[in-house]
């Protein structure tokens, strides 16, 4: 009778802390799988307000490349009303704001009159008032030289680029200012997400432009807003919403290992009955110790200690397969926060953050340090003429072209879409040069054995980072020299 209470006293003590351990290890897990997925969205909130950045560089692009025109120059400053009729109808056609991707264009003089005005809201499907644009023009007014977002005191999310007019040869006074914009509306802001891979609604202004982003997670769902800041230290939130997918893997996971350690309790609550009490608390001690090592730790690399040919034994080797399913998960849940999924390389979170790091390092010890933008031509025909699965593998093949030339060391990551970067720290500016000649060519190559009536193609922008410029001034600099080549072969072809 008191061996018996013995043993039942034993069987609840192990019971208590088999169940202590199971839920020190579930708690652990889930922690993991939720910083996993708050990663995955402030690596969406970096995306989201680099494209940003980008929209503004392209504005400011575009409105420099007007502003230091002659004509632009003679059109604000001449009277003649002939000059001004000429410039009009040679360039202020009707379809330029669809053409530049605008709603409005305005041009001032140096009193800051209007002289010219051309504005339709694609979104309100309707021209505005001669003293609406004036109000406008009063707003925008006040950031002179900036571009970036602006919010209106009525909520409509307002980006533009006002710039000086000047000669081309930056001799003579300037003789006004011209303003280029366009709303953010919520149609603009879908195709925006639809670029991004994801879904965005506008939700209203915040005063406070601190604020980064706020992320939430409620059962298997994710709720980002994300604060783009304005020019006014005002910031405008972006809400995002989706499925937490690898929490909802990484709960999934752990009922399947609830059943697998159910069966083990089972088998050693079995073994308990059957064999000496002591001989099974003092194993099983050893073995709590080692789980809350492991998990104290956090080294799923670790296994137990086991040893004898029974049940507690077949327990201590299930929980070694368990923490080998875990430490399994967790590297293909790191590798599909680490890898683009289409092409294998670096996607752009991590790949950004090691060119950052490579970056750091070379600026450090003064040393050669060269980025690549890489833009993949005419992927659009591809994509409507042969299939979006065509497209893929067209990306697919030159990425593996590019990156049979590519040592160890290079970083080469999906910047987006159809776009990459890449970072050498062995080569120069002259040998990056000879590198891409040679891939080319074997680009030719395919495309010779190609059977489909398309050609593999890319542009690329190379830039030498020098001096105290940034990654992030870097990769935009090597971005425009992109857009530059690819202007040069859109003339060649063509």
């Amino acid at each position: 009778m008191l061996r018996a209470k013995s043993l039942f006293i034993v069987t609840i003590s192990s019971a208590i802390v088999f169940i202590l351990i199971f839920f020190n290890l579930k708690k652990s897990i889930k922690q993991d799988y939720e910083q996993i997925e708050i990663e995955i969205s402030k690596s969406v909130y970096k995306l989201i307000n680099n494209e940003f950045n980008s929209l503004y560089l392209e504005l400011e692009r575009i409105n420099l490349d007007w502003s230091k025109w002659d004509d632009t120059y003679e059109f604000v400053k001449d009277v003649d009303p002939e000059i001004r009729e000429d410039y009009i109808k040679s360039n202020l056609i009707d379809t330029l704001l669809k053409d530049l991707n605008l709603d409005f264009i305005i041009f001032l003089d140096d009193r800051g009159k209007i002289v010219y005005q051309k504005y339709y809201n694609n979104y309100l499907n309707s021209d505005l008032s001669l003293k609406e644009v004036t109000a406008l023009k009063d707003e925008i007014q006040g950031y002179n030289e900036k571009t970036g977002i602006l919010a209106r005191k009525n909520n409509e999310i307002l980006i533009f680029s006002n710039t000086k007019i000047r000669d081309s040869n930056m001799v003579k006074k300037p003789a006004g200012n011209l303003i280029m914009g366009s709303f953010l509306d919520e149609n603009k802001l879908k195709k925006l997400g639809k670029k991004l891979g994801v879904s965005l609604t506008l939700s209203g202004i915040s005063e406070d432009s601190k604020i980064l982003h706020e992320i939430e997670i409620e059962k298997n769902i994710v709720f980002n807003k994300f604060y783009i800041p304005t020019l006014s230290d005002r910031a405008v939130i972006l809400e995002n919403q989706r499925d937490a997918n690898i929490l909802f893997l990484g709960k999934k996971n752990i009922k399947k290992y609830i059943v697998m350690l159910l069966i083990n309790f089972i088998i050693l609550i079995f073994v308990i009955y059957i064999f000496i009490e002591n001989f099974i608390v003092r194993r099983l001690r050893k073995m709590e110790h080692s789980v809350k090592e492991i998990i104290k730790h956090k080294d799923l690399g670790e296994r137990l200690e086991i040893s004898g040919k029974d049940e507690i034994e077949n327990l201590g080797r299930n929980i070694n397969e368990l923490l080998g399913d875990i430490e399994s998960m967790n590297k293909k849940l790191h590798g599909m926060a680490t890898y683009d999924v289409m092409t294998g390389i670096l996607n752009r979170h991590t790949g950004l953050e090691k060119l950052e790091e490579k970056f750091n390092i070379i600026k450090k010890n003064k040393k050669n340090f060269v980025i690549v933008f890489i833009d993949i031509n005419d992927l659009k025909y591809v994509n409507d003429k042969f299939s979006h699965e065509e497209g893929d593998k067209l990306i697919r093949n030159i990425v593996k072209i590019i990156e049979d030339n590519l040592q160890r060391e290079d970083i080469f990551l999906r910047f987006g879409g159809d776009e990459f970067v890449l970072g050498f720290n062995r080569l120069d500016l002259l040998e990056v040069r000879k590198l891409f000649n040679n891939i080319e060519k074997q680009f030719e190559e395919n495309n010779k054995n190609n059977e489909k009536k398309y050609k593999t193609s890319i542009s690329i922008g190379m830039v030498k980072c020098t001096g105290e410029k940034t990654l992030e001034e870097c990769i935009n600099q090597a971005d425009i020299e992109m857009y530059r080549d690819k202007k040069r072969k859109k003339r060649y072809r063509v």
